[in-house]
């Protein structure tokens, strides 16, 4: 199912041009050129336009993730199921099964899976799932550089980028493709950092504010949007980090981090004093999480800045719950 969905959707990201056959290394398109495919896993990067290049790609060089971060090794597991965590999203779970009921049966293209290519599979379980990413190292069914999506126009129902544009050079290029790429009425949901350290170096770009990341979506209503990760999580997630750079030793570091879960970790659950997302709750975010719709509206950057001063006046949108269950 997702091969033909392929066959019949996939263009060429420099030319446009339809995809002519697909075969078990290489993909060829109506303008005559061919990009690779390794274990039926298409690789359309423009090595002239991309910071990414096939022979990383098919070596499976850490890029933007690192597989062995993510590896079951005994220090993962202490890492990710003993060590209290330092930030939590509270209604991502929520998030996510709400979306998967409204966009049942529908097309789906998920950009940067990284590692959760499971779970994406599993949460829309009942829907045509296209997992994406630049590198192989978590099996995604496509690799790309987000900024030239290799898919006409109006493919998917439902996008998602979560934790991927403070990643791309150009932020406002992904947006533009985003837009092009989903329905008329279709949604984007894009989850970014406002306040988080440095990481994935050198592959890491950008932070964005509420006003920031709403500009980038001028043809799209914003739908709903919250603090993913409150305040009290950013400020964990930076007492621990402050502790750790004291250190330049690996095991020292190793200690460090140890303590500071314990010491810090506790403090992310202020954030469930905050649950609606008000004016208030753009300010000092660890990261925010906003859905938009396409509408085709034309909007000037006054449009989009009266949004933040409608939401200053009122003082508050509608609480998340609220609004996810009208999804």
């Amino acid at each position: 199912m997702i091969l033909e969905f392929l066959k019949e959707n996939l263009i060429n990201p420099s030319t446009n041009k339809r995809c002519k056959s697909f075969g078990d290394s290489a993909l060829e398109f109506d303008c005559g050129n061919t990009f690779k495919v390794f274990n039926n896993t298409p690789i359309l990067i423009n090595e002239s336009e991309s910071i990414f290049k096939l022979e990383d790609i098919l070596e499976k060089v850490p890029t933007a993730q690192n597989s062995n971060y993510r590896s079951n090794s005994l220090k993962n597991v202490f890492r990710k199921k003993i060590l209290p965590s330092l930030s939590k999203d509270f209604n991502y779970t929520n998030r996510y099964n709400q979306l998967a009921e409204k966009f049942k049966g529908k097309n789906i293209l998920i950009i940067g899976a990284g590692d959760k290519v499971d779970f994406y599979n599993r949460v829309f379980e009942k829907s045509l799932v296209i997992t994406s990413d630049v590198h192989l190292q978590f099996n995604p069914d496509i690799v790309f550089d987000a900024h030239q999506i290799p898919f006409k126009e109006a493919s998917f129902d439902l996008i998602i980028a979560s934790q991927v544009l403070e990643h791309t050079l150009k932020p406002w290029v992904v947006s533009s493709e985003m837009e092009r790429v989903v329905k008329m009425d279709g949604y984007l949901l894009v989850e970014v950092p406002f306040s988080f350290p440095y990481h994935s170096p050198p592959y890491d770009f950008f932070r964005f504010t509420f006003t920031g990341l709403r500009s980038l979506f001028s043809k799209c209503s914003l739908y709903s949007f919250e603090a993913s990760e409150g305040s009290a999580s950013s400020m964990a997630t930076f007492n621990a980090q402050f502790f750790i750079d004291l250190f330049s030793n690996r095991y020292l570091r190793i200690v460090v981090l140890f303590i500071t879960r314990f010491l810090f970790g506790w403090m992310k659950y202020f954030d469930l004093l905050k649950r609606t997302s008000t004016f208030l709750s753009i300010f000092s975010p660890m990261g925010f999480s906003m859905i938009f719709k396409r509408d085709e509206i034309k909007r000037t950057n006054i449009d989009l800045l009266n949004e933040f001063y409608n939401l200053k006046s009122s003082n508050e949108i509608h609480d998340n719950h609220t609004r996810s269950s009208s999804l």
